[in-house]
C-alpha cells in the first residue's frame, strides 16, 4: 500500500508533464496524511502553470475507499479533464470542453503500466540486440524525463510541506 501512494505520486508527475504537450514551470501545492498507514502525503491537490501560459488543476486522494484522480487543464480553446476512477469504474474517463462550452467525452479502462513496461523492455531488448550507438530509445524512457518528473515531484512536495508557497519547477 505504501508503495502504491508513491507510485502514483510518480503518474502524477508522468501524466502532468504529458498531457498538454509542454512542462509545467511552477506549482502550489497542498498535501496531507489523513491515513497513518501510508507514508505522506496521500492526499494531494496542486495548481499548475504551463510554459505555453495555460494552467490547471489536480487532485489525488489515496486515502478513500473509492480513490479519485483528476486533472484539468484550461486553455484558449477550450478545457480537457481526465478523472481516473469515475463512478466506480477502474479506468479514464476524458472530457474535452470546446471554446463553445460544448463536452465529448471518452471512458479508456485502466491497464496499469503494460504499455509503459513493453516499452522499457523493448528498449532494454534492443540496446542488447544493437549494442550501443545504433540504439535509439524511446524518448519518454530518457534519463532527462525521469529527471524531469522527479523535479516536478520534489516541487509538488516542497510547495505542500511549505503551505502552499509557489515553487519553481527546476528545468533539465
Amino acid at each position: 500500500m505504501a508503495s502504491e501512494s508513491y507510485n502514483n505520486l510518480m503518474v502524477v508527475s508522468f501524466y502532468s508533464r504529458q498531457l498538454v504537450g509542454c512542462e509545467v514551470v511552477s506549482v502550489s501545492a497542498m498535501t496531507s496524511n489523513v491515513d497513518l498507514i501510508l507514508p505522506p502525503p496521500d492526499n494531494l491537490s496542486f495548481v499548475f502553470h504551463l510554459e505555453n501560459g495555460c494552467s490547471g488543476v489536480f487532485v489525488m486522494v489515496v486515502s478513500s475507499r473509492s480513490p479519485k484522480i483528476l486533472w484539468r487543464v484550461v486553455g484558449t480553446n477550450g478545457t480537457l479533464q481526465i478523472e481516473r476512477g469515475f463512478q466506480g469504474q477502474h479506468g479514464y474517463l476524458v472530457s474535452l470542453y470546446d471554446a463553445n462550452g460544448q463536452c465529448k467525452s471518452s471512458f479508456f479502462p485502466f491497464s496499469g503500466v503494460t504499455e509503459e513496461l513493453k516499452a522499457f523492455f523493448n528498449d532494454v531488448s534492443e540496446n542488447t540486440l544493437k549494442k550501443g550507438s545504433q540504439f535509439v530509445p524511446e524518448h519518454r524512457l530518457s534519463f532527462v524525463e525521469g529527471a524531469r518528473d522527479v523535479a516536478l515531484l520534489e516541487a509538488m512536495l516542497e510547495s505542500g510541506s511549505r503551505q502552499g508557497k509557489q515553487v519553481q519547477v527546476k528545468k533539465f
